[in-house]
């Protein structure tokens, strides 16, 4: 069953969050490292086109379009908001600067790099990850549950 509120809310934090993610992406893309040939091939071999446009950047917070304490609103509930390892922002990813293995962490955002080359823009894909996120809680949703498996093969 579809909930409406839901769908309002995911559309709604799909437009406000598209400009943000551009924004973040263009600085990743400028500023970020490309990916070794190991997760060059990884990444080939996952299906996702280009890996070669592909940035990630580590950094001692990761970024997110609200203020801390809705963040820290977020967390209490199930959405990692605060301590986050990764984020992916289409070919752009932030990095925790406090990984041991970061590739594990990239392979898991590149799948998401996927996810978005598969809904055809960011705001398509905003609009269904937070929707899936809002309906079955963030662990469980089917993107989340697709990047954790897939990063592991």
């Amino acid at each position: 069953m579809h909930s409406l509120p839901a769908h309002l809310l995911a559309i709604a934090g799909a437009a406000l969050g598209t400009p943000w993610l551009a924004c973040h992406e263009a600085r990743l893309l400028s500023k970020g490292t490309p990916l070794n040939p190991g997760l060059l091939d990884w990444a080939r071999q996952a299906g996702i086109a280009n890996p070669g446009k592909a940035r990630f950047l580590s950094t001692s917070v990761i970024p997110l379009p609200a203020p801390m304490f809705v963040r820290r609103f977020l967390d209490k509930r199930g959405f990692p908001c605060i301590h986050l390892a990764g984020l992916s922002l289409r070919n752009g990813i932030y990095l925790s600067d406090q990984l041991r293995d970061p590739n594990e962490t990239v392979k898991h955002e590149l799948i998401h790099t996927r996810q978005y080359q598969q809904a055809g823009s960011i705001f398509e894909f905003l609009r269904r990850y937070l929707f899936q996120c809002l309906t079955d809680g963030y662990s469980d949703c089917e993107m989340e549950r697709e990047a954790r498996n897939e990063s592991r093969r």
